[in-house]
């Protein structure tokens, strides 16, 4: 009976290990306890811009065309885009 319970020293922890992952992972998701502050609609701007130029860069286009061009409609579609997702509207 010694050899058995000298066979599985690693079980113990790995148990232990195991239940205390399980845990943690167990409640609500933490993002929602985070609220809106007043610098959001400028962030929320600000990474838009971010994010519209670097699409703008990967096609070639120029980050900030002329309002005669086709790339200016194309740049404020994604933008309008990005802002819809973050759950702005247009005013």
């Amino acid at each position: 009976m010694t050899g058995f319970r000298n066979a599985r020293p690693w079980m113990l922890p790995a148990g232990l290990a195991a239940l205390t992952l399980l845990a943690g992972c167990g409640g609500p998701p933490a993002y929602r306890d985070w609220t809106a502050g007043q610098d959001v609609p400028t962030i929320a701007f600000d990474e838009c811009n971010e994010q519209v130029d670097n699409a703008m860069r990967l096609r070639g286009y120029p980050l900030r065309p002329l309002p005669e061009t086709p790339q200016y409609g194309y740049r404020k579609e994604i933008f309008a885009q990005c802002m819809r997702r973050k759950g702005y509207a247009n005013e």
